[in-house]
């Protein structure tokens, strides 16, 4: 199969171009007939144009927009070509545009509408394409569209918690960091001088401040680009070395009280994406496979890899899972019942809504043990310049007194 890029008119003579998939220009004609348009020439679509429907952006916002509208188009009883002609005329952003063009008409041309959008694979995730499939087996195609909105509600308002909580923590440290330059930087320095022309002999704690002014005054560029080469060397170690990207996210889940949020946060993706896939239909095995590289953990994921293949063997899910500390109890009794009662979706549904009001409670805990955290040590390095400038003056008062 290959992509054809054609220029073609319909009965009123209309010209009409466009994309589409066809074993050769034979088969193109032939598709291309049964919808009511007439092949004038066609070429192989160019690298560069597939690179450029290929690479389109859609924000998860567009997409949410989009399944509300083809869940309220389609329980209306429109029919899917009409639903998605309507969404690509409405859309503001061009490529997402050609995107629902493209594949209308391809779902014009015999394909279904789940091979059209696997197309486009950076535009819909493959759990996605995967829920629409099964509401196409199913006949309830308005009902996955609908699935579909409701779980990227749900990572819209997770990302949008884990900000909210990671602007205070943030706007601190960059504060802090600010003060500390200012103050080494150059009231310290000031200072050092002051006391240089007096020459006096300095107390301990004096030395220590001044030498730390000059420090930062001499590699105050250092304090500004580490945070930045770490992250860059962080990330850059994270792609090239599978091992050391394992060993930090098994270091993240390691410290205290962080990890067992960033914990929290794995199942939690965990549980909504397995809830949603096995109520779509998707059979348990390949829900599993969906979801492992959905945790965002590599060591929750591996975890969920081998638990997958000992469920492929043939192991129920909780004595796969059960291997594993890193799922907890809770999970692990709520999997348990899930399998005895037959409702392994109701058991995920609670514990996803279990960790949905868990997280943002333990995070708001961890801000409110960071603020004396902050404000003690805030207070210890003011009190310890303060005492390292005084403590001379003290000395010189007296001696003169």
């Amino acid at each position: 199969m290959a992509a054809f890029q054609y220029r073609a008119v319909d009965r009123s003579g209309t010209s009409v171009s466009g994309t589409m998939i066809a074993e050769d220009m034979i088969q193109l004609d032939r598709l291309l007939m049964d919808i009511g348009y007439w092949l004038i020439d066609a070429n192989p679509l160019e690298k560069e144009r597939k690179a450029k429907i290929s690479s389109v952006r859609v924000s998860r916002r567009e997409l949410i927009e989009l399944c509300s509208a083809m869940t309220a188009m389609l329980e209306a009883g429109i029919t899917i070509i009409d639903a998605l002609n309507t969404m690509a005329r409405e859309t503001e952003n061009e490529g997402f545009r050609r995107v629902l063009e493209d594949i209308t008409m391809n779902i014009e041309a015999g394909s279904t509408l789940t091979d059209a959008m696997t197309r486009h694979g950076r535009v819909f995730p493959e759990q996605l394409t995967n829920i629409v499939k099964a509401g196409e087996y199913s006949g309830n195609l308005g009902t996955s569209f609908r699935e579909v909105m409701i779980h990227l509600e749900w990572v819209d308002r997770l990302v949008a918690d884990l900000k909210q909580v990671s602007i205070y923590p943030a706007m601190v440290l960059v504060t802090v960091s600010l003060f500390v330059l200012l103050l080494f930087g150059f009231v310290v320095p000031t200072f050092a001088e002051l006391l240089t022309e007096i020459g006096m002999t300095l107390p301990l704690v004096t030395r220590v401040v001044i030498s730390a002014g000059d420090f930062v005054k001499t590699y105050w560029w250092g304090f500004l680009g580490l945070p930045v080469a770490a992250w860059a060397s962080y990330r850059t170690l994270r792609l090239r070395s599978a091992r050391f990207a394992l060993a930090a996210d098994r270091f993240k889940l390691d410290l205290p009280v962080v990890g067992d949020i960033l914990r929290m946060i794995s199942l939690s993706r965990l549980t909504h994406n397995m809830a949603m896939l096995m109520r779509s239909g998707v059979p348990m095995l390949q829900a599993l496979q969906l979801c492992r590289d959905l945790v965002g953990n590599l060591v929750v994921q591996q975890a969920v890899r081998e638990a997958e293949i000992a469920v492929n063997e043939g192991q129920p899910v909780s004595t796969a899972f059960r291997r594993f500390n890193i799922f907890g109890p809770m999970l692990m009794r709520m999997i348990v019942v899930g399998e005895e009662t037959g409702t392994m979706e109701q058991s995920m549904d609670h514990l996803s809504a279990r960790f949905d009001d868990e997280i943002p409670r333990r995070i708001k805990r961890l801000m409110s043990l960071m603020e004396p955290v902050i404000i003690l040590a805030l207070i210890a390095l003011v009190g310890t310049v303060a005492l390292a400038i005084f403590l001379p003056f003290m000395d010189l008062l007296g001696g003169i007194m």
